[in-house]
């Protein structure tokens, strides 16, 4: 008898619980279903651009991941979407104080604004610094790093004294976290003098005629150059050193103890083809990128110099492209 009430009451008590259950289950659905619903393509786009244009570490913006993905078909939207997104008092101004926006396959420049203009382009230099290396100094070169390499400001690859790498992996950090300490690191094993002087002969070479360097790294505000002279740069690296370029579209690296991820907010778009930014207190805000654009996949080159919103002006240059 004894069991039957215990069965009979413990049945009773199990209903009333999933009865329960189920009330506050269908409260909380209720609840929180019309904050999921809410929750549009927009509010993305919308904290996204709270992240645009904080500079981190001299190279480029840094925050929430990124989530947005890129389709051909979704171009207009998408370029429209980020603009909407910028702050109401920058949405109809661009305010880099020199850019250019050019369709490699005919050279025909869509807008530019003194692009003649010599200005300091930070740790764009360091775009040259990665040729240079590749013609003075083997890929299996080892290199060591030293008390005087660390001392240099800004330590984004973390490197400790003491280490050695070879030359080809310090390409790495030099284009995936601009580091400053890579930079040196080369310059250092060639010879620092000879070596910037090489940088200079380089870009006297294939035409980039205005642009001058007095340092590997981009920090000192001597480093100048014209968004023009930065589209000829960029333009050679692509098409002589098309390994470099696929560098700077690697989200992550590791090496030995060492992972080096890349902050470039463009790197996520599937028709970014790769780029370089930089920052100093100088030079502001920095950059040279390139972007498959239209159903025909046309590559543009944009190059913003003294920028205070650099990836904000590079969208909306990238919105005045027709076709």
């Amino acid at each position: 008898m004894k069991q039957f009430f215990f069965i009979l009451f413990g049945g009773i008590g199990a209903v009333i619980i999933g009865i329960l259950l189920s009330m506050v289950g269908k409260s909380v659905s209720n609840n929180l279903s019309p904050k999921i619903s809410e929750f549009k393509f927009s509010d993305v786009m919308n904290l996204a651009s709270v992240v645009v244009n904080k500079p981190i570490d001299g190279t480029t913006i840094s925050g929430m991941r990124r989530i947005v993905t890129y389709t051909a078909s979704e171009e207009e939207g998408l370029m429209t979407a980020a603009t909407l997104s910028l702050p109401r008092s920058v949405d109809n101004k661009i305010s880099s104080s020199g850019y250019i926006i050019k369709n490699l396959n005919n050279n025909k420049v869509v807008a530019e604004y003194e692009s003649e203009r010599l200005m300091p382009i930070a740790s764009l230099t360091k775009l040259v610094t990665a040729v240079v290396s590749k013609r003075l100094i083997k890929d299996n070169t080892k290199v060591k790093i030293t008390n005087d390499i660390i001392s240099t400001f800004g330590n984004t690859a973390q490197f400790k004294i003491g280490e050695t790498f070879q030359a080809e992996d310090l390409y790495y950090p030099l284009l995936m976290v601009s580091s400053n300490d890579a930079a040196e690191a080369l310059a250092r094993n060639y010879g620092r003098q000879k070596f910037i002087q090489a940088m200079n002969t380089f870009a006297q070479s294939i035409g980039a005629y205005r642009t001058t360097f007095k340092d590997p790294s981009g920090l000192s505000p001597d480093n100048r150059s014209t968004a023009n002279d930065l589209v000829t740069i960029f333009s050679w690296i692509m098409k002589n050193e098309p390994g470099l370029i696929e560098i700077t579209q690697i989200k992550t690296k590791i090496v030995r103890a060492h992972t080096w991820t890349n902050p470039a907010h463009f790197l996520s778009w599937s028709n970014y083809l790769g780029g370089k930014n930089g920052y100093t207190d100088e030079a502001k805000q920095t950059g040279i990128a390139v972007f498959y654009m239209g159903k025909n996949k046309v590559p543009y080159i944009v190059a913003i110099l003294g920028s205070r919103g650099r990836d904000a002006d590079i969208v909306k240059l990238l919105g005045k492209v027709k076709g």
